[in-house]
């Protein structure tokens, strides 16, 4: 059968000292069991097509087995609704079809109708309680479907029926492994080797157990044995690449997610792992590139790694729990990315999602200052610096009164009035303002800053320079020292 992409389970481990992702599927995909050297590219993994054992209860009729026939070529088509419809006629003619349940939960399956399929493989265990198979498949969609536990009882009566099961060890292999059961996991893959020695899969899921108990060298050696018998094997690849960022093996990891998408060019998961470990090396462009594949590709799971990488990728040392800050931190992390490869629109895009999950990020704000200051849009990135300085000033004690506001023009009228010349091209008018602000205080930090942006636009850097470097050392006194980094990497790009 070939594979579905909608069916993923993400598994997150602990890798050193940062997080990868994998796909974990508690199914099998695509297994041949003459050959066993299949395949499965990184997908999620399905049920695999075997041979019904008679479990027919009555006569079946010509009209029942013609209805099938045509309902199973239409099932191997993959025309499932004109399948079903056919399933449906054989068994008003016999309503004890038992192969006819099997098909027609599988075609259920396929249709996205779990509890159907869940009902027919039950109507398959009324006419014959005996059969280990539909135990296999009602326990595999129990999976899907998120009860863990009615699949695990499913492929345990299953194999207390028939004890050579390897479908149903490969199905609960990984389910084993999503609920942390390691080593009955690897009893399991042990079970299923001891039938046949040359699953590939069997090694596959192994070498996963191995690695969730940090014994790399183990999973090594697994990941090694399933690639010997399937070369072609992509989870294999990419499996081994996590595994080799456990050991700090990052050239040979990236070497390894090269070959997995290789073979298959839209592993969602392999560009994601292969950015965090380019990320890793220095190599921010390449890292960016492979998220961006990554977010092009599937963006309900790029944004969920973003999301569970963020405590990583946080210079803190503390664990953020709450999700919505780590998709922050994700969002941080590729806004600097970006602001750093000189893609200021990308960036600001980044800072303006942080923002509009959390008006009140300080940081976002000094970060998006920057940006908008490299994409010359001054008035933001004054406007940003403001609300910066005011939520950082709002979060500490007051230490004076206010200042007395003086009759007339006052300061913020002044300060408002350049900041709107500021924003029309009046440089010049923008300065004269600006002075009035600082002769009644010099020492306001951010009237400043903007005074420093216009001299800038009217080519006196050297004026432009002096201000930014004061309003800097203000900022710092102040205690917003957030404030005074930006200012000091704008002053940078002014100097030459």
């Amino acid at each position: 059968m070939s594979s579905d992409k909608d069916r993923q389970n993400e598994i997150m481990v602990l890798s050193g000292n940062g997080r990868v992702s994998r796909n974990c599927s508690s199914l099998t995909e695509g297994l041949d069991l003459a050959s066993q050297h299949q395949g499965v590219e990184g997908k999620s993994l399905e049920p695999v097509e075997l041979p019904m054992k008679p479990a027919i209860t009555g006569v079946v009729t010509l009209e029942a087995s013609e209805s099938f026939k045509q309902g199973l070529n239409k099932f191997h088509r993959g025309d499932y609704r004109g399948a079903i419809q056919d399933f449906n006629q054989a068994l008003r003619f016999n309503a004890d079809f038992a192969e006819v349940y099997y098909y027609r939960g599988m075609s259920r399956y396929k249709k996205g109708d779990y509890l159907g399929a869940i009902n027919d493989y039950s109507q398959v265990l009324r006419v014959n309680p005996h059969n280990a198979e539909a135990y296999s498949e009602r326990g595999f969609v129990r999976a899907v479907l998120a009860d863990r536990w009615g699949a695990m009882q499913d492929y345990n009566q299953a194999l207390q029926i028939d004890a050579k099961h390897i479908k149903t060890y490969l199905n609960r292999i990984p389910l084993r492994v999503e609920l942390a059961d390691y080593q009955e996991a690897i009893a399991d893959c042990n079970a299923a080797l001891n039938i046949n020695p040359n699953l590939p899969k069997a090694y596959l899921y192994r070498g996963m157990a191995h690695f969730e108990l940090e014994d790399y060298p183990n999973a090594m050696e697994d990941y090694n044995q399933a690639l010997n018998i399937n070369p072609n094997l992509a989870e294999g690849y990419f499996n081994r690449g996590l595994n080799r960022i456990g050991l700090g093996d990052y050239q040979e990891a990236i070497a390894d997610f090269n070959q997995a998408l290789k073979l298959n060019p839209n592993y969602t998961q392999a560009y994601l792992n292969r950015g965090y470990t380019r990320l890793q090396l220095g190599d921010n462009w390449g890292s960016l590139e492979d998220f961006d594949q990554a977010l092009h590709l599937d963006p309900v799971s790029a944004k969920a790694f973003f999301s569970q990488m963020a405590p990583a990728f946080s210079q803190e040392l503390g664990i953020v729990e709450d999700e919505n800050q780590q998709l922050i931190q994700g969002l941080m992390l590729q806004g600097n990315l970006r602001y750093d490869s000189g893609d200021y629109h990308a960036a600001l895009n980044a800072f303006n999602q942080v923002l509009n999950l959390d008006p009140n990020y300080t940081e976002a704000y000094n970060r998006r200052s920057t940006v908008r200051s490299a994409l010359r849009d001054y008035e933001g990135a004054l406007e940003d610096l403001e609300t910066a300085k005011n939520l950082s000033l709002s979060h500490q004690p007051s230490l004076q009164p206010p200042p007395v506001v003086p009759v007339g023009q006052t300061a913020k009228d002044y300060y408002h009035q350049g900041v709107e010349k500021l924003q029309i091209g009046d440089f010049q008018g923008a300065i004269a303002d600006f002075n009035q602000v600082l002769q009644m205080n010099g020492n306001d930090a951010t009237t400043l800053t903007c005074r420093g942006f216009a001299y800038s636009r009217v080519g006196d850097k050297e004026k432009a320079i002096e201000d930014l470097q004061t309003a800097a050392k203000l900022f710092h006194e102040q205690g917003d020292v957030k404030s005074s980094q930006e200012i000091v990497e704008t002053i940078k790009k002014l100097q030459p």
